[in-house]
């Protein structure tokens, strides 16, 4: 049983449950991407607040790094 405390666990246990395939040339990367997409909206929609606080840290040092002087 998994710690409360771990709430990534869920996005974990998926990956250590995959096999190892060596990537191939014409790997179907949009079903890949769409999974990826479809975890993260998971993600989002159960922490909403910790995903925007997220998009303004980004924000925030993008609009740093690339700053006019």
């Amino acid at each position: 049983m998994a710690a409360p405390i771990n709430r990534l666990e869920s996005l974990w246990s998926q990956n250590e449950t995959r096999e190892m395939v060596p990537a191939r040339e014409g790997a179907d990367w949009s079903s890949r991407a769409k999974s990826w997409e479809n975890s993260l909206e998971g993600l989002f929609a159960k922490h909403p607040k910790a995903a925007i606080a997220a998009a303004a840290v980004v924000g925030l040092a993008l609009g740093w790094m690339v700053k006019r002087k």
